[in-house]
């Protein structure tokens, strides 16, 4: 199912303003597959908002990182969603990463975690892209690789979050 979207990607930057977020739609479809792999079925009220979550991410640090190119890609006749944004990309932003939160806890909610060490986690994940949009000087190459590159810790602590929910919601 994945397969058209990764067929369109390679060519987005000359179809859409929005490659980004072909990118995440892309990107992320492993949460559905890997979900059902692990689960045995999809169950779209956890697989669905965990995908959303992911494309929402991915809309944040490849903004960023489509920052750098900006210049070149304006040259070049490249579309993405730095230029689209423009001016308006951190308050953009913000909204994804509102969007990223709101998705992580709604998958919390279907999978049942009831204890705040999820909640917490996905919160301390929220403030590190809330960091990355926030610090981030849109026209500071250096600046922007650092906190493209800090997404690992994005990612380490949605993990953790993950790691907790199945741990309090076990005992």
């Amino acid at each position: 199912a994945s397969l058209p979207l990764v067929a369109c990607y390679p060519l987005a930057k000359r179809f859409t303003d929005y490659p980004q977020l072909v990118l995440g739609l892309t990107f992320n479809w492993g949460a559905m597959v890997g979900f059902a792999a692990a689960a045995g079925v999809l169950d779209l009220h956890v697989a669905g908002p965990l995908y959303g979550a992911g494309v929402c991410w991915t809309m944040v640090y490849d903004t960023l990182y489509a920052h750098q190119d900006k210049n070149d890609d304006a040259t070049l006749g490249l579309r993405s969603t730095a230029l689209t944004f423009g001016e308006e990309t951190k308050p953009i932003l913000y909204r994804w990463t509102a969007g990223f939160y709101a998705a992580l806890c709604a998958a919390g909610y279907g999978t049942g975690y009831d204890g705040a060490l999820y909640y917490l986690g996905c919160t301390a994940a929220t403030g590190h892209l809330l960091w990355q949009v926030q610090s981030a000087n849109l026209n500071d190459p250096d600046n922007l690789a650092y906190r493209f590159k800090s997404n690992n810790v994005t990612g380490l602590l949605v993990l953790g979050s993950i790691m907790a929910g199945n741990i309090t919601t076990s005992l």
